[in-house]
């Protein structure tokens, strides 16, 4: 879901004193509600303002004093009034809706004994006016009843459509509806038509209607009980920031954690730039698109293109074609506000019966609404013979920005000379539910059904198979404890066991895969490009220009190195400006990578599916060449015994050999244990495949080289006696001499200056020489080993 616009920068105390004033004037905080909740308290409220009206009484103070007998005549009163309410469920609705806003607006609430009383008296009410209490018919749509429906939808129906677009609609609908098992609110459009201010109903509609008398009154007397207390603590809270306030100007701390130079607030100065906090990367001009299924604004609440997936994965047995399946992800379920349920189906199209084929019918929609991405993929043979990269499994078909957010069901044109499909509107579950109306009529259905029938139709066949907590994930039941830990995608086949034909076991498992989208080409760090960028970010630029100014006023006070000037206000001041630079240069770094990552995976496929039938191959800057992946390099000897042993077939090995290598993979794991393998300097693709055959020769050096007590100036002492890095790591040169002093410094820095410091070097290491003091450890570090480092 697309989150609002947070505000940039600091806020002054002002503002959430004014935000909290305004608070304690609109009062309590009205609850969250469904859209066909607030329908519901509509018409009771209604009903209850009339009643009230005709015996002159005040709605809301009779809201607040009504009694247990009040209340059941009202109910009575209400089943003379409103002839219509014919079953027992509607009546006990409307008690538990009516209960839910005395709660909310009268702040009131009945004990248990109340509610039984209550109840009770509405059974006695249902006997006496003969309301309906047994549940009608719900029919249940077997797979013949749909073969019927579709037959009859395609052959026989010889009713017309605003255009044929919504016949395919109807088709789609039907078979989503069985195979997703779901609700007309996780396809549809289901929102409900309100008043302009529901939430005033109590009031304004009322006074639209003569009812109201004293409620204004009472709403006053409500407000003047807490108005002094409420200014109390206003004033209170007042008084305490702006006594923080001055409290910070007085100890010349800026509130912004900057010294009296910049003693200024952040709010007087309108923004907090220099923060990392106040880097908000949506400010940045930013042409990528987040595909992924909750990142719309969903404000329609329908099924769009975003929230499905076509996948292509190459047939298991060489010289067939590849298998193509979609991933549905359904988003919107009932109750869907308080308690969200979200579900990702797989369907395959694997020897589907045209007519069943539910992933046919969503491609040709696609093909209809020119929304693949990839220009081959309007040619949906290319889809089954396209050749998959070395190192992916498979290809995703991405959908055009345009049509991220359209709905894939849509609404007629309805308009003077308009015919056709709307391009933007989402179908109405009434106007669904009206062709599932027609569609049984025509096809000679005694009971008309709706789409709970194509549900239970589902139910019915998976109660049996599916595991009962796999069934409540299905259908959206009230979850017990075990679907906690379920995976959100359903594992298990609903099309093949509507349909009654097994599953698609290798299609199922693949769908399900962590790595289904993996791609080894996929960029994790930044090109030389982002880097330039990210030296000219222009609060990197600040930042960095302060934090050079202190360097040079540290400097002209005398103080070399920077380190020297440790306890002083510049000090202090550089190292908080270094903190804020450092947390700058990581956010936007994060930000940079994790964009090209979401550019590469929206584009990689479609290159990919492109270059393969285009005349004009893609350029080698389009995407990342994946035909060729250098194999990695194993510095460490013993990860590469682990690779050999364990990462490899062992099916024609005899018994004793199997073992003999189980034994040899749990010794490399061990030594493995005590190894260490350090950063690597560059990316893996930079190394070159001549570096793999020196690695032998390092393992040789590593054994029988003698580390010189002499040293090279730029080398690190203490990564010289490090035995669990590789030869290579631990001879390593800087490139510069004050490089090594850093890395020999944080080294120092778990010993006081009077601590003694055994010298590392691994000579001295195996004589046991301890120095009695890091400035003894330094001196002995430059006259034996030639090191020079920072007194």
């Amino acid at each position: 879901m697309v989150c609002g616009q947070r505000k940039t920068g600091r806020l002054p105390p002002s503002y959430y004193l004014q935000q909290r004033q305004e608070l304690a004037v609109q009062g309590r905080t009205r609850p969250k509600t469904a859209d066909n909740t607030k329908k519901s308290l509509t018409s009771i409220l209604k009903k209850w303002n009339r009643f009230c009206h005709e015996l002159n009484h005040n709605s809301y103070a009779f809201l607040k004093e009504a009694q247990i007998p009040d209340f059941k005549i009202f109910w009575r009163w209400t089943l003379d009034r409103y002839k219509r309410i014919k079953t027992a469920s509607s009546l006990k609705n409307y008690w538990r809706v009516l209960r839910m806003h005395i709660l909310d607006k009268a702040d009131r609430d009945f004990n248990p004994r109340e509610k039984r009383d209550v109840h009770n008296y509405l059974n006695l009410l249902i006997d006496e006016y003969h309301l309906r209490t047994v549940p009608k018919k719900k029919p249940v749509i077997g797979l013949d009843d749909l073969y019927l429906l579709l037959y009859t939808h395609w052959v026989l129906d010889d009713r017309t459509y605003d255009d044929e677009h919504q016949r395919v609609q109807v088709a789609t609908g039907l078979l989503a509806a069985v195979f997703f098992g779901c609700r007309p609110c996780s396809l549809f459009d289901t929102r409900v038509k309100l008043d302009e201010d529901w939430g005033k109903l109590d009031d304004d509609l009322l006074v639209a209607h003569g009812q109201i008398h004293a409620e204004t009154e009472l709403d006053d007397l409500d407000s003047n009980a807490g108005k002094d207390l409420q200014g109390t603590r206003v004033a209170s809270t007042a008084t305490t920031v702006d006594s923080e306030c001055k409290f910070d100007s007085d100890s010349n701390t800026a509130c912004d954690g900057d010294s009296n130079n910049d003693s200024s607030t952040a709010w007087e100065n309108g923004s907090d730039s220099d923060s990392c906090s106040a880097y908000d990367p949506d400010d940045e001009e930013d042409g990528d698109t987040d595909d992924e299924c909750g990142a719309g604004p969903e404000e329609t609440r329908a099924f769009l293109y975003r929230h499905f997936t076509i996948t292509i994965v190459p047939h298991s047995t060489s010289g067939k074609p590849n298998m193509v399946f979609m991933k549905a992800t359904l988003l919107h379920t009932k109750g869907e506000d308080n308690n969200p349920r979200i579900k990702t189906l797989v369907i395959d199209g694997e020897d589907d019966d045209p007519m069943f084929s539910l992933l046919d019918h969503f491609i040709a929609l696609a093909m209809y609404d020119d929304a693949f991405e990839a220009e081959s993929a309007k040619d949906v043979q290319n889809m089954f013979w396209v050749k998959m990269p070395p190192g992916k499994p498979s290809l995703t078909l991405k959908w055009k920005r345009r049509v991220l957010d359209l709905p894939v069901f849509r609404e007629p044109l309805r308009g003077a000379g308009e015919c056709g499909t709307s391009a933007t509107e989402p179908l109405r579950a009434s106007r669904w539910i009206g062709y599932l109306k027609r569609l049984g009529q025509t096809a000679g259905f005694q009971h008309s059904f709706t789409q709970y029938g194509l549900r239970r139709g589902l139910l019915n066949v998976a109660n049996h198979q599916a595991p009962a907590s796999v069934r409540d994930q299905i259908f959206d039941h009230k979850p017990g404890t075990v679907t906690w830990y379920l995976d959100q995608e359903v594992r298990f086949d609903t099309k093949a066991c509507y349909l009654g034909r097994p599953s698609n076991d290798v299609v199922q498992k693949m769908a399900r895969l962590a790595s289904l989208t993996a791609d080894r080409s996929a960029p994790t760090e930044l090109s030389p490009a982002q880097k330039a960028e990210l030296s000219q970010h222009r609060q990197v630029i600040r930042l960095s220009q302060k934090n050079r100014a202190l360097t040079i006023q540290i400097h002209a006070a005398g103080y070399r190195p920077i380190s020297a000037a440790k306890g002083t206000p510049l000090y202090e001041k550089k190292k908080r400006i270094e903190a804020r630079l450092n947390c700058l240069k990581t956010t936007i770094r994060n930000h940079m990578i994790e964009k090209a990552r979401k550019r590469h995976f929206r584009k990689a496929d479609t290159i990919t599916f492109d270059s393969q039938f285009s005349v004009t191959k893609a350029t080698p800057t389009s995407s990342p060449n994946t035909s060729h992946i250098t194999p990695v390099i194993y510095h460490l000897p013993e990860r590469a015994a682990v690779v050999r042993l364990t990462c490899t077939h062992a099916d024609r090995l005899t018994e004793q050999a199997k073992l003999t290598q189980r034994i040899q993979a749990i010794e490399a794991r061990a030594a493995l244990c005590h190894r260490q393998e350090s950063r690597r300097r560059r990316p893996r693709y930079h190394i070159k495949q001549e570096e793999a055959d020196t690695s032998s020769r390092d393992l040789a050096e590593e054994r029988v080289n003698q580390f010189p007590l002499l040293c090279k100036p730029t080398q690190c002492i203490f990564c010289l006696g490090n035995e669990s890095k590789p030869y290579h790591e631990r001879v390593f040169e800087y490139a510069k001499p004050n490089k090594m002093m850093n890395e020999v410094e944080k080294h120092l820095r778990k010993h006081s200056p009077q601590d003694p410091v055994p010298c590392p070097h691994p000579q001295c290491k195996a004589a046991g020489l301890v120095l009695p003091s890091v400035m003894g450890f330094k001196n002995h570090a430059a006259r034996v080993h030639k090191i020079f480092l920072r007194v």
